[in-house]
């Protein structure tokens, strides 16, 4: 499948989930290189209190914003925990990535009542030629 194979990982700022406004990054993975997407997941800095729709991290493209992962951090996500795709197994919704793709991560807050949540949104890739 590939000769040399790289992990990448991505790590954005601490994020306020249940208190700041929804926010957009973009990133490229390195330029000619294919990846899939092993890992996504929210490293807790504070735990995630929401009473109806949870905080979401998605990774997509600006025309598909969810295209390949969407991480429903749910409601009880306790502070120092890592949530991740082993606790909402059906967060990778398309793994494989085309080489040279504008990825485009959301960052959605969680709503109604007085949600909390804060964490260190991360992302792991296999890249390769």
């Amino acid at each position: 499948m590939y000769d040399k194979l790289h992990l990448v990982a991505i790590t954005l700022p601490n994020y306020d989930f249940g208190g700041a406004a929804d926010e957009e990054y973009s990133f490229r993975l390195p330029a000619g290189y294919k990846a899939r997407l092993v890992k996504i997941g929210v490293m807790v800095t504070e735990a995630f209190v929401s009473t109806s729709t949870n905080a979401m991290l998605q990774l997509g493209t600006a025309s598909d914003t969810d295209k390949y992962a969407q991480l429903a951090i749910a409601n009880g996500a306790a502070d120092v925990d890592c949530y991740d795709e082993t606790d909402d197994t059906d967060a990778i919704l398309t793994a494989d990535i085309p080489a040279n793709t504008l990825l485009e991560v959301n960052l959605l807050q969680a709503y109604a009542g007085s949600p909390t949540g804060q964490g260190i949104p991360y992302f792991v890739f296999e890249c390769w030629k």
